[in-house]
């Protein structure tokens, strides 16, 4: 007996967030419905409900690989290309701020991206997939090099299968099984016959592609096709997401052309100044991979003419260049700016950097949290933020015993007229001072290792405690993004466990840095990495969203290696003025 036709074909289903009272033509591209080849538009009435249907093609009379054919070949020759593609939109019900479009073919180009639903189709899939029969995850990085993945297994396989880490990754795809129940496509199971008892089959399972779109099996027939949008609109207004999925949904990357882009980037510009709020220096990804020692910064497209050059690039390096302009200005300026990592003597280290990949900036906007961060905007959820936070005060509350001398203060030189003042020693100078002045701490600040796995060097710690730990030192009263900070004790910490000539080098630049006072034994290995923390009040909150990231996987990591562990420390401050630093010029 032949099977008897499908009820359902599979198409691409989107959600454009369309007012009530905007028209569905805003939902397609201009340039696709105006000029000699547009396309046609049919206002359309699908079981009582007004829709518009796009359809044409989009001709390309010449395609670019034939120029290269024929270059090869000397064979002269004519091909065209017909691309066809067709939209399908309509407002379920009137009232709704929100439209559906099908999309056949490449009608998905037609689409005006600006009135994309980010994330719709993944939202109905963690809501509905089997999270035991997984086939397909698509994610990415967030704190560390940009990194995209697509893991596929055939047959499906449990979430956890897939290696996803809970916090510093997002999932951006999901291809996964869900029940056929309540959609057309649904067939009623039959009935298995175990001995004198006749149980029902399972309900037929489909698998639907999750993304900004939904891939999923719509029926044929306009009624029940109303029908299938209804359900599927259900779901994403009123269930909860899976138990074992819902944080895959917690953060979201926006794309390019969503709305709220525009607003974002209205407060970023009005915060780009000096005193602006939510704004920390950042590092971009390459300083993930550790260029080497860095002599200069050279920042050029200031509208300065000449290119500047700074001895430590600090977040009002650029804001000093913003604050003189107007709001408006302020973001196209930024993205003009170009910075470069040099070498002593001028080498580039990097390629010339984009300015607004140096900045991290964070706000509470419509009771979402919103973060720039190395170029892109984030959308973190509320739940995300909980749990973000439960994992950073687990990671503070491993306090160390490592005793670290108190903050002291030095000369500095303001830049605007350099008039001296006294301020809080960098870094550098407070690393020094406590090996100078603590018996048994050596000061490995930009002391760099290198290694065959990293020629270009990597910086093992900032202070080598008396007690072998790797201690890392990091300021938080200027809200500087210390992710970069955490990816070094990361980075060290997987080299001189993992490595063995990190290790062999490590011994020898420690014993030529202390003169020979300080001798490892040839059996060290380190066991404990120290944050130490100064300024502000030292606490999570003290960490911008995506340090806090970088603080989790850290010790996720760390964790991960064996026999090692991250400890937190605290830097009490003090009044002491450090008089044999250089004078240095930091400040407005």
């Amino acid at each position: 007996m032949p099977r008897p036709p499908s009820k359902a074909a599979k198409a691409s289903l989107y959600r454009l967030t369309l007012k009530s009272d905007q028209d569905l033509v805003l939902g397609i591209q201009k340039k696709y419905l105006e000029g000699e080849n547009r396309f046609s538009t049919e206002t359309v009435n699908i079981a009582g409900i007004d829709g518009l249907f796009v359809y044409g093609e989009i001709p390309n009379d010449e395609p670019a690989w034939t120029k290269h054919a024929v270059s090869v070949t000397s064979f002269q020759f004519s091909v065209r290309n017909q691309t066809s593609a067709g939209l399908l939109l309509l407002r379920i019900d009137k009232s709704d701020d929100h439209a559906y479009c099908i999309s056949w073919s490449m009608g998905h180009l037609l689409i005006n991206s600006t009135h994309i639903d980010d994330g719709f189709g993944l939202r109905f899939a963690l809501r509905k997939a089997d999270p035991d029969d997984v086939r397909s995850l698509t994610s990415h990085s967030i704190d560390t090099v940009p990194r995209t993945s697509r893991t596929s297994v055939i047959g499906g396989a449990p979430l956890g299968s897939f290696g996803l880490e809970e916090i510093g990754e997002i999932v951006s795809r999901f291809v996964g099984q869900v029940s056929s129940e309540g959609l057309s496509c649904y067939v009623k199971p039959s009935s298995i016959k175990v001995g004198d008892k006749t149980i029902a089959g399972s309900p037929k399972k489909i698998t639907v592609r999750g993304a900004d779109s939904l891939g999923i099996p719509l029926a044929k027939s306009p009624s029940e096709l109303i029908a299938d949008l209804k359900l599927i609109d259900s779901i994403v207004e009123k269930s909860a997401p899976r138990e074992e999925l819902k944080h895959l949904e917690n953060t979201q990357p926006l794309r390019p052309g969503n709305p709220k882009i525009e607003l974002l980037e209205q407060q970023l510009a009005n915060d780009l100044c000096i005193g602006g709020s939510g704004l920390a220096l950042s590092w971009p990804a390459e300083f993930d991979e550790e260029p080497g020692e860095v002599s200069k910064y050279r920042m050029s497209n200031t509208g300065a003419g000449r290119p500047r050059e700074f001895d430590e690039l600090e977040l009002d390096c650029f804001l000093e260049i913003l604050d003189e302009l107007e709001p408006d200005l302020r973001l196209r300026r930024l993205r003009s700016i170009k910075v470069q990592a040099r070498a002593e003597g001028g080498t580039p280290m990097t390629r010339e950097i984009p300015g607004d990949r140096w900045l991290t900036y964070q706000l509470d906007f419509g009771e979402q949290r919103y973060v720039l961060h190395r170029g892109r905007w984030y959308n973190v959820g509320g739940a995300y933020l909980d749990m973000l936070k439960a994992k950073v005060e687990r990671i503070f509350s491993n306090k160390s015993s490592v005793s670290l001398r108190a903050w002291p203060k030095q000369i500095k030189q303001k830049k605007s007229d350099g008039a001296e003042y006294i301020g809080w020693a960098n870094e550098r100078v407070y690393n020094d001072h406590v090996m100078g002045s603590v018996s048994g701490f050596v000061s490995l600040d930009r002391k760099l290792v290198y290694t065959a796995q990293h020629p270009g060097g990597f910086e093992a710690c900032d202070l080598l405690s008396p007690e072998g730990y790797l201690v890392h030192v990091k300021r938080l009263d200027d809200s500087v993004a210390a992710s970069h900070l955490f990816n070094q004790a990361m980075n060290s910490a997987e080299a001189l466990r993992r490595q063995p000539d990190a290790l062999e080098k490590f011994r020898a630049k420690v014993e030529s840095v202390s003169g020979g006072r300080r001798k490892l034994p040839a059996d060290y290995r380190p066991s404990v990495v120290v944050i130490a923390f100064a300024g502000k009040g030292a606490s999570p909150g003290d960490l911008f969203t995506f340090s806090q990231v970088s603080l989790s996987r850290c010790a996720d990591r760390i964790d991960s290696l064996g026999g090692m562990e991250l400890q937190i420390a605290f830097i009490e401050e003090s009044d002491e003025i450090v008089t044999d630093a250089p004078l240095v010029d930091e400040s407005n």
